[in-house]
């Protein structure tokens, strides 16, 4: 018998799954790359098992977990260097012939047994079994025995490694915090037109770090997209070439005479991009955001492309000051530059109608223009102009 199970997406855990496992077990051989849950083993050796724990003897393994089982005489522990990163459990009968395994990529840790996407093998097929067990053999035979003086000079390394993560623990999140539920196309389309942006960039990012050094990238090619829409003779477009060689070539001769356009204009226009970023940068960093003020939210709201025809008009930059709270707009840009959330929900939720960090009078341009304004170095400014830009340049998304 033979199955494969992931955790989170399979009915059963990997967890669940060597606990059946383990039941009809006498020894158990656990040779994983980190270990950090004394319990199951307690447990195990409290219903009568022997326990072989071959482990790699680098954080994230737990020095107190294994400190925890080290004298238990039930308990072999076994330490490899770190380059061991196996993951395998093998089940024997009181013969100490194997009888089941589960081979895969958990740890013998929470995340790895039930919270962690792990995929795993669980097999019964003896030819499978046998060269299974051959492997572990080999990894004993490779394995030194784990002697307190070298548990206790891994405690050194081992604090270190927590105290450092402490300080530095940004948990990267993603999609799987929300699966099963699905963004907007508007709000997925941003990562198809950032790649876009991202492949211009590495064509041009040469010529705009030479004519403009102050200037973000991803500003300037905001300003590129304003002369391909507004400015360039629609000629040069026209069947614009789709094979990458060929468009990078044609796009730095574009860009090229962007540039020239933009030094001839004397507006200064893409600088002033820079310093109004930073500016923006300032009002919404982590420590400015929280107080944010009805001035400082006008300032933003109007250095917006997509904002100032709609202010000019209809008054549109009062009407978002009137119509939204200022606890509201604070919530919602909060929200919008949290950047341990995927890009696309952030989006999504501040376009959806019925979504509580919904704003009046700021709609997707809006939204996606500020994610660029506020992090230029990082990500690029969306809007229908950009939109148009791009498509003019050959690229659909």
């Amino acid at each position: 018998m033979n199955k494969v199970i992931t955790n989170k997406i399979s009915d059963v855990s990997t967890a669940k799954i060597f606990n059946q496992l383990s039941k009809s077990a006498d020894v158990i051989v656990i040779t994983v790359a980190f270990f950090s849950d004394p319990a199951i083993v307690n447990k195990l050796i409290e219903s009568g098992k022997s326990i072989t724990l071959v482990v790699s003897l680098r954080p994230p393994t737990n020095y107190y977990s294994l400190k925890d089982i080290l004298h238990n005489k039930n308990v072999d522990i076994l330490f490899l260097g770190d380059d061991f990163h196996s993951k395998i459990y093998g089940f024997y009968n009181a013969e100490k012939v194997i009888d089941s395994a589960i081979l895969g990529s958990s740890n013998f840790t929470n995340g790895g047994l039930h919270n962690n996407f792990e995929t795993n093998l669980i097999t019964k097929d003896k030819d499978i079994l046998k060269q299974i067990d051959s492997n572990i053999n080999e990894i004993i035979n490779l394995s030194a025995k784990l002697q307190p003086d070298i548990l206790n000079q891994y405690k050194k390394r081992y604090d270190q490694f927590k105290k450092a993560q402490a300080k530095d623990h940004n948990p990267i999140r993603t999609n799987s915090e929300h699966t099963g539920f699905k963004v907007s196309k508007n709000a997925s389309q941003y990562l198809k037109f950032w790649n876009v942006v991202d492949q211009v960039k590495d064509f041009v990012g040469d010529i705009s770090a030479e004519e403009y050094p102050l200037t973000p990238k991803y500003l300037v090619i905001d300003h590129f997209w304003h002369w391909v829409v507004i400015i360039c003779d629609k000629k040069k477009l026209d069947k614009f070439p789709s094979k990458k060689t060929n468009k990078k070539k044609s796009i730095r001769t574009l860009f090229s005479e962007y540039c020239k356009w933009g030094k001839l204009e004397k507006t200064g226009y893409t600088e002033r991009m820079g310093e109004t970023s930073k500016e923006i940068i300032d009002i919404l960093n982590p420590s400015n955001i929280k107080k944010l003020n009805k001035r400082n939210a006008l300032f933003v709201y109007r250095s917006l492309h997509a904002s100032h025809m709609p202010s000019q008009r209809f008054g549109a930059d009062l009407g978002f000051i009137q119509n939204n709270k200022m606890e509201q707009i604070r919530k919602s840009f909060i929200h919008l530059l949290d950047d341990t959330l995927p890009i696309d929900l952030r989006i999504h939720n501040l376009i959806h109608k019925k979504s509580t960090y919904k704003l009046e009078q700021f709609g997707s341009s809006c939204i996606q223009e500020l994610i660029g304004w506020a992090n230029p170095e990082v990500m690029p400014i969306r809007n229908n102009k950009a939109d148009k830009a791009v498509k003019l340049l050959g690229y659909e998304y």
